[in-house]
């Protein structure tokens, strides 16, 4: 027989009634859709989370990437190598250099490289050899203030001279003959003037062809070939009114800015036999530009009355830039020199 606590009547019991209770199909229905939601609601977070942990790691592999941006800066670096053309806009710098003829090329004299060939700017003033106003050719070996040649120009004798702007001292390359004591202004100490020499072997009244090949063309406008010459400044201060001429050469040390001081440059006479005289439409030493009217057409309109008038040069009574066969140089919208050509007072030369 059962316990007397469990004969109670199923039907009526607290017990009975709980564990008789059966569930309805909606709320099995409503308990599995509930459990399906978490279950998605669980997934759909992990998806999140490992979507998220995803996208750091590729945030960080993205990092590492703007590493190699930053190799890309190394790639600036190749810019740098841009700057290498920079360099090479160093030719342009070449250019600069030859603002008078297009750009420096070393030229030999002689064999050698002088100073005022050597495209260094040897006297630190910013001017590199033809450039230069005191190099006075491409033989000249003395780039400093003072108008001397460091080449020679004379024989080894006192007062005997030749040619002033060539290399080498003495008369055996250029057969240039002259003596100090022929100038009777004496611009040499201890030359005294003597006349019996005019017209003999030390100052012929013709130099050889030799000379004249050699020497005239390495001689600026303006001076003879042993190195007298006149400046813009002594117009009129010469013999009867006439320019006037100082030897460039002179112990106490001749520049373009002394040229009228006596005590510094000293007066002389030209040598008639070897002359390159300064022309009106020509650049000549202390004389870098020329009248507007010397140019070709541009003074034909102030040439009409002249033969020439139709070029307005001759017109003008001026004459010509350069000799035939030379070209002109050193002026704005003028060709530069060819190849070897050095651009002495307004001409291109070649150094043979």
């Amino acid at each position: 027989m059962a316990p007397p606590c469990l004969r109670q009547d199923p039907e009526s019991s607290l017990f009975s009634q709980f564990f008789a209770l059966k569930p309805s199909k909606s709320y099995f229905v409503s308990m599995q859709l509930q459990r399906i939601y978490t279950l998605a609601f669980g997934l759909f977070f992990l998806v999140s989370v490992s979507a998220c942990s995803g996208d750091s790691a590729g945030d960080r592999f993205d990092g590492t990437g703007g590493i190699s941006g930053t190799g890309g800066t190394a790639g600036m670096g190749g810019a740098t190598g841009t700057g290498g053309t920079a360099a090479s806009g160093g030719t342009g710098a070449v250019a600069g250099a030859g603002g008078v003829s297009g750009g420096c090329q070393v030229i030999e004299c002689a064999g050698r490289v002088t100073l005022c060939g050597d495209c260094l700017d040897n006297d630190d003033d910013g001017l590199v050899d033809n450039d230069d106003p005191e190099c006075l050719g491409p033989c000249d070996n003395y780039e400093g203030e003072e108008l001397l040649s460091g080449v020679g120009g004379e024989t080894g004798e006192q007062c005997k001279a030749d040619c002033y702007f060539d290399f080498g001292n003495g008369a055996g390359n250029d057969d240039c003959h002259w003596s100090r004591s022929c100038d009777p202004l004496e611009p040499k100490v201890q030359c005294t003037y003597d006349a019996g020499k005019l017209g003999g072997n030390d100052c012929p009244d013709t130099q050889s062809q030799l000379c004249e090949d050699v020497c005239t063309p390495l001689t600026p406008n303006g001076c003879d070939c042993f190195g007298c010459c006149t400046f813009p400044e002594l117009a009129g201060m010469g013999p009867s009114g006439g320019d006037g001429y100082v030897y460039i050469g002179s112990e106490s040390g001749c520049t373009f800015d002394t040229v009228t001081d006596t005590s510094f440059c000293q007066a002389c006479t030209p040598a008639a036999s070897c002359l390159n005289t300064c022309q009106r439409c020509e650049i000549c030493l202390g004389k870098p530009t020329i009248p507007q009217d010397c140019f070709p057409g541009s003074g034909g309109m102030g040439g009409n009355g002249g033969s020439a008038g139709s070029g307005g040069v001759g017109g003008s009574g001026g004459g010509e830039r350069c000799p035939d066969g030379k070209q002109a140089c050193g002026l704005p919208g003028d060709e530069p020199c060819a190849s070897g050509g050095f651009c002495l007072t307004g001409c291109c030369i070649i150094v043979q």
